[in-house]
This record gives structure tokens, C-alpha cells and sequence, in this order.
């Protein structure tokens, strides 16, 4: 299957015969120093896709994209957001 989860403001799972990419994951606590939270429980069968995709893309560093109580259940998975800031870098 091709195709598409959306899950809160940015998180997105692309599916490509199964889950291949998370983006923006933010999973858990909240953002901007407490004055954000996640305002919904994600259902645990979007939790599992995200858990078996490979890759996560973080677009910004900004906390409710990039979130740091997240991290933890993302390790092992490959990363581009160090990709994106340094061709981010270079076009100044």
C-alpha cells in the first residue's frame, strides 16, 4: 500500500508496502516550555507504525516538531535532520 497517516499538527507516516517514514514525531509531554500539550492520545496502531518505520525527517528544531521527551522511542531509526541544516546552511 502508498499512502499516508496524518497524526496531530506534524507528524506524518508514509507507507510504502509498510510504515517507511515518520515525520516531525511528537509523542509524548508537552512543548514550549509546558504551554503546549498534546491534546488527543495517538491510538496505539499509529504508535506501531511509527515504531516499525526506518526512517524519521525532523523539519525544524523547533519543540513541538522536534520534541525532546520523543527522542527516546525513535533510537536506532535513520535520521535527516543534520542533512537538512546543513544544506539549509550553505544556501545563506
Amino acid at each position: 500500500m502508498l499512502g499516508f497517516e496524518t497524526i496531530g499538527n506534524a507528524t506524518l507516516i508514509a507507507f510504502d508496502g509498510k510504515p517507511k517514514l515518520v515525520t516531525d514525531p511528537w509523542l509524548s509531554d508537552t512543548a514550549y516550555f509546558g504551554s503546549w500539550g498534546l491534546s488527543y492520545s495517538i491510538p496505539p496502531e499509529q504508535r506501531s507504525h511509527i515504531q516499525e518505520c526506518e526512517y524519521v525527517w525532523f523539519s525544524h528544531g523547533h519543540p513541538d516538531h522536534l520534541n525532546g521527551d520523543s527522542l527516546p522511542a525513535l533510537s536506532g531509526k535513520k535520521s535527516s535532520w543534520a542533512i537538512m541544516w546543513a544544506a539549509a546552511s550553505t544556501r545563506r
